[in-house]
């Protein structure tokens, strides 16, 4: 039997390329298309993985739902890797993440032998984040974009407030977790990783112990940029507190949001991992910024993780009616297909 994580639709192939190389080795994307093809454009959706920017791959907490939406309509699906803090800053996954979207743009028509129509691009938690910095980035911008519980604010009360974990989980003294990954310093020569599997432990992951130390003392900004003591700053003077170098980080306070597509936050009132105040947030700037359409769905049970926990399943078929917020996922699904540009 193949257990490769995207074998097993039928008519469809899944190829692992690289999309590009660093001085630390290639980056990789996962690519699941159709075999056969009518000539027509074909429509790609692209989904970032989340973890917090410090933990997964290309096949972490993978929204199985979205891959069964190309599926059964012919699109194609696009995975790709990224590089992670804290042996990197969050520059580089943004750079890749928006490659990315660049290189499925430009390359990936000549090596599929196909036309590329609407590019869509979504991603979950902090793949969230990344599909709305790639957005604000891209010059060609992707017919609609759906950020799933997304970190979408990281200069918000969330990250610069210290005294609080992750998914209601206990503070624990952090000291001996930051000793072991301390954050990147500038012009330092530490090797890159752009991939980190999930774990089945994940109390016991020194990685997701990271990302929960970085909320108890509130580090996130600090990792994301590299600069010492930007959280405390943010706190105390706000967004002006960012060195320019580092405003494209913060997509929502600096980020050209008036050229975005159509965009559908999708997020649970009860996140206890990243606050639906992201999302609100998001909704409101957005809404300030552009003419765009900007839907939010707020499902009152949807814990995070909540869509990629249900596993394998088509949440548009029968088995799908049982699924936890599943008409939340349904009418993502009809605005993806509505963003679709017809040939």
């Amino acid at each position: 039997m193949n257990t490769f994580p995207l074998a097993g639709f039928n008519g469809y192939t899944s190829k692992t390329l690289s999309y590009k190389t660093t001085s630390d080795g290639d980056i990789s994307v996962d690519v699941v298309y159709p075999e056969e093809t009518d000539g027509s454009p074909s429509t790609v959706l692209i989904h970032y993985h989340g973890g917090f920017l410090i933990i997964g791959d290309r096949y972490s907490f993978m929204p199985y739902w979205l891959v069964h939406v190309c599926v059964s309509r012919k699109w194609i699906f696009v995975t790709p890797e990224y590089r992670l803090i804290p042996e990197t800053t969050a520059h580089s996954a943004v750079e890749d993440a928006a490659d990315a979207y660049e290189w499925v743009r430009s390359s990936l028509p000549g090596l599929l032998g196909r036309s590329i129509g609407s590019v869509l691009v979504s991603g979950s938690s902090a793949g969230g984040y990344l599909a709305l910095t790639t957005a604000t980035l891209a010059k060609q911008k992707p017919e609609a974009l759906l950020p799933i519980y997304g970190m979408l604010d990281p200069a918000g009360s969330r990250y610069t407030t210290p005294g609080s974990s992750i998914f209601g989980q206990p503070v624990f003294d952090t000291k001996p977790i930051l000793e072991q990954f301390p954050k990147k310093k500038e012009n330092e020569d530490r090797k890159s990783i752009s991939a980190c599997p999930q774990t089945e432990d994940s109390a016991n992951d020194p990685r997701f112990s990271l990302a929960a130390a970085l909320h108890i003392d509130a580090l996130f900004p600090d990792y994301l940029t590299g600069v010492d003591g930007l959280s405390r700053a943010l706190a105390e003077e706000g967004i002006k507190a960012i060195p320019d170098k580092d405003k494209k980080l913060f997509p929502l306070s600096f980020g050209n949001l008036a050229d975005l597509p159509c965009t559908f936050l999708l997020h649970g009132v009860n996140d206890s991992a990243v606050p639906i105040d992201n999302s609100v947030t998001a909704a409101e700037k957005l809404r300030a910024a552009t003419s765009s359409e900007v839907i939010t769905e707020f499902p009152e049970d949807a814990e995070h993780g909540f869509d990629s926990r249900i596993g394998n399943v088509n949440v548009e078929g029968k088995e799908g009616d049982k699924v936890l917020a599943v008409e939340s996922l349904r009418r993502a699904i009809q605005f993806l297909e509505s963003s679709v540009v017809k040939p």
